[in-house]
């Protein structure tokens, strides 16, 4: 088992075993010529034993101040791995909160981007309609005011000849429903009241008994048809407030979602944009906690081998001190039984002397 034994302990045992046989064969020739060396020596082995246990109480101190250092480097190195994998579970923990809120807010923009893009076509075919609407109702504007002008004048026309009328103005009278034929062929007027008053001029004309008569029917007849167109552009204008009124809301309805969507639309990718950023930051800092934690438990196995080196190597030097010092103490007892009459000699002679 020596072959295992740290350098110092065999140093320290061939010192003390070449010092203990030095020291013998010293004493022996001492007590061979003389006594008066002997307690010369028995006094070096003495303080040689004092050398070796001072030594031990020196080393002693320096390893217990060695197993201090271990001991706290030990704790403070378990104490960071502590950290570190309380550190991982958080990072862990905010990677999976911004994964989640990545993916929830992707959802969110996808569904934000359909809800505009069908309010915008939402939006772009009620205008389309609107418009068409609106062309509809200029148009028909424009041919009941030229019925209702035609209609006004037509019957201005008749009323002034009625009342220059005589009953035998026969010419007159077919003269004012010529005029009037070729003033309302180009209005825009229903068929059957166009019909039923062709009828009427046709028989004003020929009617040589009652001209007059046939013509105050004539002005019935054109105030009827006056009232009613002037009935279906009111209603036209009617309906055509009624129609911009219901575009208006459908456009400010549309256009209220649409400017909130967008507006959701926004936050929820400055959302997505700051969980990316927290994402990638809890991304590096995990590595950079992972790096930490593997040095840290590098750093704590090796420190526990060499902790575990030095206390082998000291307790073998302490195995060794100790049978250094019964080597000194076996040396001396030999030397104090072998050499104890020539030792007392000296030593009376040495009284004697004194």
């Amino acid at each position: 088992g020596e072959r295992f034994l740290p350098y110092c302990c065999l140093q320290r045992r061939f010192c003390c075993t070449m010092r203990v046989t030095v020291l013998s064969c010293f004493a022996a020739g001492a007590a061979a010529s003389s006594g008066s060396p002997v307690t010369k020596v028995i006094e070096l082995l003495g303080s040689l034993a004092a050398k070796v246990t001072k030594e031990g109480d020196e080393e002693g101190r320096q390893y217990d101040k060695f197993v201090e250092w271990c001991e706290d480097n030990a704790k403070s190195l378990q104490h960071e791995l502590s950290n570190a994998e309380s550190r991982k579970e958080e990072l862990a923990a905010s990677i999976e909160k911004s994964e989640s809120d990545i993916e929830e807010a992707e959802t969110e923009i996808g569904e934000l981007s359909e809800s505009i893009s069908e309010a915008e076509k939402d939006l772009e075919r009620a205008t389309q309609v609107r418009t068409a609407q609106h062309n509809d109702w200029v148009n028909r504007n424009a041919e009941l005011s030229e019925t209702i002008d035609t209609l006004s004048r037509a019957l201005a026309l008749v009323k002034k000849n009625v009342a220059g009328l005589t009953q035998v103005d026969a010419q007159a009278v077919s003269k004012v429903t010529n005029t009037l034929t070729v003033l309302l062929d180009g209005v825009s007027i229903a068929n059957d009241d166009k019909a039923h008053l062709q009828a009427f001029l046709q028989s004003a004309s020929e009617d040589q008994d009652e001209p007059k008569g046939g013509m105050n029917a004539i002005v019935e007849i054109l105030n009827d048809m006056l009232e009613k167109a002037e009935s279906q552009r009111s209603a036209a204008e009617k309906a055509e407030t009624e129609a911009k009124f219901n575009f208006e809301m459908v456009k400010q309805s549309l256009t209220d979602k649409i400017k909130h969507d967008n507006k959701s639309l926004g936050d929820t990718k400055h959302r997505k944009a700051s969980a990316s950023e927290e994402l990638a930051t809890a991304q590096g800092d995990l590595a950079d906690t992972d790096k930490d934690h593997a040095a840290d438990s590098a750093s704590l196995q090796t420190l526990q081998t060499d902790c575990m080196v030095k206390a082998s190597d000291h307790e073998a030097s302490v195995k060794e001190r100790s049978e250094e010092l019964k080597a000194l103490a076996a040396a001396k007892k030999v030397m104090e039984e072998k050499t104890g009459g020539a030792s007392s000699r000296a030593y009376g002679l040495l009284q004697v002397s004194s």
